[in-house]
């Protein structure tokens, strides 16, 4: 049988057994192992020129490329003549481009400011919409700067956006857009109203507005809002004020006056809330919670209240925060007190006073108040009191839904209202 080799090997010849032996090399020396550096030593020998790359900085992928898509911006020429001769106004939108609810509540807010750029383009105003505001284009917006509008004075700035408790605003590149980021010297004089449709920009209004250079209206959202809020904000509504809408019709289209920011003369109050106990409501709300067919959320960590959400109807609500303190007044000195506090929002520039002082038409348990706030504006709530020892479930029903209804009317009236 023919045996496998290699090719070539057919023609070898085979040789004694002794030849063999004698031409067996000799006993190979173990090999060298290979040094091992020791950086004690002496420094490792590097390849020519890696001190000089190490030097220069290190690029990323994406250095020198675009954070947002240019056919986003979108700058509208006016319709017509008026105010707006030379000015601007700016329409930015600094929401998320892959989050579902950021791209939903974009859908529903983009068809609500139509209105108001044709009404502003026929006024003479050149308009620009940017669906995806970077870091940059919110800064250049202050200052008058940008594709479009390099000529031309900004007269108002609207921009919808996350906002951080902070201040800061989020911008569709990730990023974000704090005060100390803006350089008030080089923001625009003819700016006169900024409106940030933005969670916690109104509680930083002030730091905003100074940021600014301290002359525009500066109008934000003090706490997180709802996407219905949000959309109710940019519809015109003959029942409010402070929408959108009124604000354009004042101080763009109109030659209202910016408001002075607010003087505080007395120090407000501290929250009822914060100085109550509610630890021990539990087990008596009971019969009061099924009344009002409320929703006890969960407690939290340093939480003074007893926290519910009050359905108030027609897909509305309001939270309510429960509370016991010690009766100061004179025949209830020592009495537990049942409390329960709404809040209706901050103190803010664009608040009719009068329009919150004069009340509804109904006697109720309920009335309406200022205490301190988180931040730099006071906060306005609606309270109310009654002996926990002689209050039935149905009477402290009656004054948890009065006190939430009442805030709900106020928030509606001063601020445009919301879901919650």
């Amino acid at each position: 049988m023919k045996s496998w080799s290699k090719p070539g090997d057919e023609k070898a010849e085979e040789k004694p057994a002794d030849e063999m032996k004698a031409e067996a090399p000799a006993e190979a020396k173990p090999a060298e192992k290979p040094k091992i550096h020791d950086p004690s030593t002496t420094d490792p020998e590097m390849p020519s020129g890696w001190e000089e790359k190490k030097k220069s900085a290190v690029k990323g992928w994406g250095e020198g490329r675009r954070t947002d898509d240019p056919d986003k911006r979108t700058v509208l020429e006016p319709l017509g003549k008026g105010v707006g001769d030379g000015k601007s106004f700016l329409f930015l939108f600094g929401l998320k481009i892959h989050s579902p609810n950021d791209r939903r509540l974009f859908e529903m807010a983009r068809k609500h400011i139509d209105d108001d750029v044709e009404v502003l383009r026929k006024a003479g105003f050149t308009v620009v919409i940017d669906e995806e505001m970077t870091h940059r284009e919110m800064v250049d917006a202050f200052y008058g700067k940008g594709e479009g509008v390099d000529s031309l004075a900004p007269a108002g700035v609207f921009m919808l956006a996350h906002g951080h408790d902070d201040g800061a605003v989020e911008t569709s590149d990730g990023g974000v857009v704090k005060p100390d980021d803006l350089d008030p010297a080089q923001v625009h004089a003819d700016l006169k109203l900024v409106v940030f449709a933005a969670c916690y920009t109104g509680s930083c209004s002030q730091t905003w507005r100074a940021a600014l250079g301290g002359k525009p209206l500066v109008v934000g959202w003090g706490r997180p809002v709802t996407i219905d809020r949000a959309v109710d904000f940019l519809t015109e509504d003959d029942e409010t004020e402070t929408d959108l809408d009124d604000l354009l019709r004042r101080y763009i289209l109109g030659d209202a006056p910016v408001p002075a920011e607010v003087e505080m003369r007395f120090s407000p109050l501290e929250s009822a809330a914060s100085q109550g106990r509610g630890t021990d409501l539990s087990r008596r709300m009971e019969g009061t919670i099924s009344i009002l067919r409320a929703k006890v959320l969960p407690p939290k960590e340093g939480d003074h209240a007893y926290v519910i959400d009050v359905p108030l109807g027609d897909k509305r609500w309001h939270r309510a925060r429960l509370f016991v303190v010690d009766g100061n007044e004179p025949f209830a000195e020592g009495e537990l007190l049942l409390g329960v506090e709404c809040d209706v929002g901050e103190l803010s520039n664009v608040v009719d006073v009068p329009m919150l002082l004069a009340g509804i038409p109904h006697n109720r348990y309920a009335r309406v108040m200022l205490v301190k706030g988180d931040k730099e504006m006071p906060n306005i709530v609606t309270q109310g009191f009654a002996p926990i020892g002689r209050v039935a479930d149905m009477d402290a029903a009656s004054m948890i839904f009065q006190t939430c209804h009442y805030a709900d009317v106020l928030e509606k009236r001063i601020f445009g209202g919301d879901s919650g």
